[in-house]
C-alpha cells in the first residue's frame, strides 16, 4: 500500500511540466554569465593595458631625454623606471616578471648621427576575475626619439616679446648650420619681414614664427613652434670686480673721448695732439667711460666699463686680442656704423670666448654695426639688455659669433659660421633636440 502510493506520486511528479521554464532559463543564464564575465575581463585588461601605455610613454621620453644629455644606458634605464612607476603600479592580479621594485620593464637603447632612441616594453599576466582559466597576457611597448642636439648662433630669452627676433629691411642674414632660438611666447616670436632673407639650419620658437616662406630657408623640414624654452646657459658665471678708474686725460682728443694731448695714456707713452696716423694703444682696467674716435689699439685682458658707455664712432679704427669687455652698473654699448673693429676674446680664463658681456640687470640696449673691414669673434652676451641691433659685415665667409639677449634684431648683412669651437674656447649654445614618439 505504502510503495503504491510513492508509485504514484513519483508518476504524478515526473508528469508535471509546470517548472519547465525555471529549469530551461537557469541552464541557459550559464552561458550568458560566462560571456559577461569574460567581456568585464576583456574590458579590465584593455583599461589596465591603457594604463601601461601611458606609463611606457612616459618612461622612454624621459630614458631617451636623459640618454640624449650624456647619461649611461643604466643611469638612463633608472630614470625611464622611475618615471614608469610614477606613472603606474601592477595590481594584485597582474602577475610580472618582478615585484613592483623589480618590474619587469625592459629599455633598449640606440643612437645613430641623427637621433636616439629609447625603446620600452612591459609584459603582464591580467588574471581572470570570475573564471577559472589561463591569464590574458599582454605586452606594450613605447619608442621615442630624440634628435640630435642644435647648435644656436642665437638666443632671444625675452618669454612675452613680440618679434623677440627679428631680420627686417633688406637683411640678408645666413646662419647655415646654425639655429635660431627665442624663448617668446608671442605669435611672432621670431619674425622675418621687409624683404629680408634668412638661412639656417632651423628655428624654434616658444610661441609663433612670422614670416614668408620665400624669405625663410632652413635645413630641417619646417621651424619649430611651441618648442620648450632654453634656459640662459651663463646665469651662474661670476663677473670680475670693478677697480679704480683709469685716466684717460693724457690719451689724446682725437682718440679719447674727453682725452688731451702729450701726455701720458694710460701708462703706455706720450700721445699726440693730432692722429697723424698714430696708434693709441689701451691697456685693461676699468674704464668709467670709453669713447673711442681714433686709432686704438687693446692690449689682451679685460675692459671694464663702469655705469657709462663703450662707444665707437664712426671714425674709430679699434684692434684688440684676447679681449672682453665688461659692461658693468648699468653700462652702456654704442657702436656707430662707420667704425672699423676687429675684435677676439682671450682664449683662458673664466670668460674665454666671450667677447662683450653685460651683468644681470642691465637693460640698456646695445647697438653694434660696423663696416665691411670690422669682425668681431667670440660671444655677446648682454642677458638682460632690452634689445641688442646687430649688423654684420657682410662676410661670406662668416663670423665666429653668438648673441644672447633679451630680444635681437638683424639690421643689415651678416654671415654667422658654425664651426667655431676653437674661437669660442668651446663654448657652445645648443638647443636639445626635440623629443617625439614614433610609437
Amino acid at each position: 500500500m505504502r510503495a503504491e502510493r510513492f508509485r504514484m506520486q513519483f508518476r504524478r511528479l515526473t508528469g508535471n511540466r509546470d517548472g519547465n521554464f525555471a529549469v530551461l532559463g537557469a541552464i541557459a543564464l550559464v552561458p550568458i554569465i560566462g560571456a559577461a564575465a569574460l567581456a568585464t575581463d576583456l574590458v579590465g585588461a584593455y583599461l589596465e593595458a591603457e594604463r601601461v601605455q601611458n606609463a611606457l610613454d612616459a618612461a622612454a621620453i624621459s630614458s631617451v631625454r636623459a640618454y640624449g644629455e650624456g647619461a649611461a644606458q643604466d643611469a638612463a634605464y633608472r630614470e625611464g623606471k622611475r618615471f614608469f612607476l610614477s606613472n603606474y603600479s601592477p595590481p594584485a592580479t597582474a602577475s610580472t616578471s618582478g615585484t613592483t621594485e623589480q618590474v619587469g620593464l625592459s629599455v633598449k637603447f640606440g643612437r645613430n648621427a641623427n637621433e636616439d632612441t629609447a625603446t620600452a616594453e612591459f609584459a603582464f599576466n591580467h588574471q581572470s576575475m570570475f573564471l577559472v582559466r589561463a591569464p590574458l597576457q599582454i605586452l606594450r611597448r613605447a619608442v621615442a626619439v630624440r634628435a640630435a642636439n642644435a647648435e644656436a648662433c642665437v638666443l632671444a630669452l625675452n618669454t612675452t616679446a613680440a618679434r623677440a627676433f627679428e631680420v627686417s629691411g633688406s637683411a640678408t642674414v645666413d646662419m647655415t648650420g646654425c639655429a635660431i632660438v627665442s624663448n617668446s611666447n608671442s605669435n611672432d616670436s621670431i619674425y622675418v619681414g621687409g624683404t629680408s632673407r634668412l638661412k639656417a639650419e632651423c628655428l624654434y620658437a616658444a610661441g609663433s614664427i612670422d614670416g614668408a616662406a620665400k624669405a625663410v630657408t632652413l635645413a630641417c623640414q619646417h621651424g619649430v613652434e611651441r618648442s620648450p624654452r632654453v634656459p640662459d646657459p651663463f646665469a651662474g658665471k661670476a663677473l670680475p670686480k670693478t677697480s679704480a678708474w683709469v685716466d684717460l686725460s693724457g690719451c689724446g682728443v682725437n682718440y679719447i673721448t674727453g682725452g688731451g694731448g702729450n701726455g701720458s695714456c694710460n701708462g703706455t707713452g706720450q700721445t699726440p695732439k693730432n692722429a697723424n696716423g698714430y696708434v693709441v694703444t689701451l691697456k685693461p682696467g676699468t674704464y668709467g667711460t670709453l669713447g673711442i674716435k681714433g686709432a686704438i689699439n687693446l692690449q689682451p685682458g679685460n675692459y671694464v666699463i663702469d655705469g657709462g658707455r663703450l662707444e665707437l664712432d664712426g671714425q674709430a679704427v679699434v684692434t684688440g686680442k684676447g679681449v672682453t669687455f665688461f659692461l658693468m652698473n648699468g653700462a652702456q654699448l654704442l657702436i656707430r656704423g662707420g667704425a672699423t673693429f676687429n675684435i677676439s676674446p682671450s682664449l683662458i680664463g673664466d670668460w674665454a670666448g666671450f667677447s662683450i658681456v653685460a651683468e644681470h640687470g642691465n637693460a640698456e640696449p646695445a647697438i653694434i654695426n660696423g663696416n665691411s673691414k670690422s669682425s668681431i669673434t667670440g660671444i655677446v652676451y648682454l642677458p638682460d639688455a632690452s634689445e641688442l641691433q646687430f649688423s654684420g659685415n657682410g662676410s661670406t665667409g662668416g663670423e665666429c659669433i653668438r648673441l644672447i639677449s633679451q630680444q635681437i634684431k638683424l639690421t643689415g648683412n651678416s654671415a654667422f659660421k658654425m664651426d667655431c669651437s676653437t674661437e669660442l674656447a668651446n663654448n657652445a649654445l645648443t638647443y636639445p633636440g626635440t623629443i617625439r614618439l614614433v610609437q
